[in-house]
């Protein structure tokens, strides 16, 4: 796959105001004077599912705005295998750790399914948080926000065990992105396990009555026990 960088997408104008994203958006829900700002310098862009946005080594040009769709944020080890740091869906924001540090991305964003995506300029950013200091005090949330959530699940990754990192994947998964198909693989990356794993402890799960599942989803039947497994 090859970043959007150096690659040409379909790109389409849309109206700021009508976007079902604006009130998720983290630029654009600060106020109709950013939001208005932003429909005059952002460019629209769409993905396939399977393409890079950006790839780890590339240099941040701008920020990334997920209007639609969902984006997996990940690493690539020694061997190759790929864990998901983080699934980002309408209203995130992509790249700006390493946009706002001037360094190389160290993470590549893949669409998992098809995607709609604002970018946001480089020269064009900078001057909207020149002019509008509550973007700063809005992105040092959104950076503890991300610590927090990286730190519990470092945690999780070394106390629990795979079935209960699974079991916590499958909560994540279908409060946060209901809506979306997810594979054994992309489970298994973000649980931290094998896809093999993930096969086996699916099967138990739905042999136990907590999940109804087929080749591509899975439903949760009772929360409550898949609860107990995530604790367990």
């Amino acid at each position: 796959m090859k970043s959007s960088q150096n690659q040409s997408h379909h790109h389409t104008t849309t109206d700021c105001e009508k976007c079902e994203s604006k009130s998720k958006g983290f630029m654009c829900s600060t106020s109709d004077e950013i939001s208005e700002q932003i429909s005059h310098i952002k460019a629209d862009c769409r993905y396939k599912a399977g393409e890079s946005i950006f790839r780890a080594g590339d240099k941040p040009v701008g920020l990334f705005s997920v209007r639609s769709g969902v984006v997996k944020l990940e690493s690539l080890n020694e061997d190759g295998d790929a864990h998901t740091l983080n699934l980002v869906g309408a209203g995130g924001l992509l790249g700006y750790r390493a946009f706002f540090k001037g360094d190389e991305y160290h993470i590549s964003a893949v669409a998992l399914e098809d995607t709609e995506i604002c970018f946001l300029p480089r020269k064009e950013v900078l001057e909207l948080f020149n002019c509008h200091p509550e973007l700063g005090l809005k992105m040092v949330n959104q950076l503890s926000l991300d610590l927090d959530r990286a730190e519990s699940k470092w945690v999780d990754q070394i106390d629990k065990g795979a079935p209960a990192r699974i079991a916590d994947a499958l909560l994540f998964l279908n409060e946060k992105f209901s809506g979306t198909s997810w594979t054994r693989k992309e489970i298994a990356e973000w649980a931290g396990t094998t896809t093999e794993t993930v096969i086996r402890t699916l099967a138990l799960f739905e042999k136990e009555g907590i999940i109804s599942q087929n080749y591509k989803n899975f439903t949760v039947l009772s929360e409550e026990k898949l609860n107990e497994k995530a604790n367990s």
